[in-house]
């Protein structure tokens, strides 16, 4: 009993060992069916000798070795897997995707019409396909533009005129640009990206915009006009230029002093007195409707000339006549006027000191009180003097 008992295990185990080949042989390995491969745009367009590039996802339960291929390429195109920063042949799907693209080279002489091309996945035997597509046209490039927001702007001497510029990159590619300005001679013209002061070169990825920042300063003493101002962003692949205007539209300022520059005169007490004034455009543009006035001392009266000067070119002058009255109360002495000029773009102003000189009729007054107490004098020795 016991031997058969022996004789039946020893069998078992026999057989046993005998259908573990066979088990090793049915045990399912990963099949490329769950491999999953699509890209987010398999239908891309490109201009003859520029490059599409698709962005491939690759998704598997567990770590998968692939090996990846291109069908049905056109004749002189190229194709090309990359990953990693390396160009690849294949890659390991997983339930997380690798990054892998795809980049295929439209030759510059491929006539415009749509192009179909495949990729495969496969592993163990098994393949999985993608089908994508490439439509070639002259219009598909995209294209580079730099807009400024305003392409005029007015501005007074010495003041900058700062333009503000988009770049716009509506190519399939990343590109780097190389900043450069141009003015006309003597001015001060510079073009940087706005978010980065000071710098000569901007980044713009593909389908994205970008500002620079213009700024343009005219030399000292310019002449009222319009000046040209250009910016240009060069790239190995394109350039593009914008032309902006700058209207200078001159300086504004204006002096006011005496004839003979000097800031003091003399008034008589009895009666008006002339002051010669003079008014000159110190600016670089003309000023218009020039219109004098004074503040004077208390019942003092003050006019003018011309009181209003229609227009003024810039560095022209103009003389004005002032007439100066005293008040009757006023006594010797100094007094200030505030003497003004007022225009539609500038104005100034000057303190003159003015002495008031006696009246002449007190002078005769005194002469004859003197003249008569001499007299009364000479009456008084006459009468009593022999006494």
């Amino acid at each position: 009993m016991r031997l058969a008992r022996t004789l039946v295990s020893l069998t078992a185990a026999t057989l046993m060992l005998a259908s573990l080949p066979a088990l090793a042989q049915e045990t399912p390995t990963t099949e490329v069916d769950s491999l999953r491969i699509s890209t987010p745009y398999p239908r891309v367009a490109v201009e003859a000798g520029d490059q599409a590039s698709f962005d491939l996802v690759l998704l598997a339960p567990e770590p998968t070795p692939i090996e990846l291929e291109v069908s049905d390429l056109p004749e002189e195109w190229t194709a090309v897997f990359r990953g990693g920063g390396f160009e690849i042949d294949g890659v390991t799907a997983g339930p997380q995707a690798p990054e892998v693209s795809l980049d295929v080279g439209v030759p510059v002489d491929a006539a415009d019409g749509t192009y179909d091309i495949g990729v495969s996945a496969s592993s163990g035997g098994s393949s999985i396909g993608l089908a994508l597509q490439v439509r070639v046209s002259a219009q598909a490039g995209g294209e580079v533009t730099l807009t400024p927001d305003f392409p005029g702007l007015r501005v007074p001497t010495g003041e900058t005129a700062s333009f503000s510029v988009e770049l716009r990159n509506d190519t399939p590619s990343d590109l780097e640009f190389e900043l450069s300005s141009a003015g006309p001679a003597g001015w001060e013209v510079t073009a940087e990206p706005t978010t980065e002061p000071q710098a000569t070169t901007i980044q713009v990825d593909s389908g994205s915009t970008a500002q620079v920042t213009v700024d343009a300063t005219a030399p000292a003493g310019v002449e009222s006009g319009q000046y040209p101002i250009s910016v240009q962003a060069s790239s190995p692949e394109t350039q593009v230029q914008a032309e902006m205007i700058v209207e200078i539209v001159g300086s504004f300022s204006l002096d006011l002093t005496t004839s003979d520059q000097r800031l003091s005169t003399e008034v008589s007490a009895d009666g008006p007195s002339e002051i010669s004034l003079v008014v000159t455009n110190t600016g670089t543009a003309p000023t218009t409707n020039v219109e004098l006035s004074a503040t004077a001392p208390s019942n003092w009266e003050i006019s003018f000339a011309e009181q209003v000067i229609a227009e003024l070119g810039a560095g022209e002058s103009a003389n004005v006549s002032a007439s100066v009255t005293p008040s009757d109360q006023a006594i010797a002495g100094d007094y200030v006027i505030a003497f003004r000029a007022d225009s539609n773009e500038a104005n100034t102003t000057v303190d003159i000191r003015t002495t008031v000189n006696p009246s002449a009729i007190w002078g005769f007054v005194g002469v004859a009180l003197i003249v008569l107490t001499l007299v009364g004098l000479a009456w008084v020795f006459r009468r009593y003097g022999r006494r």
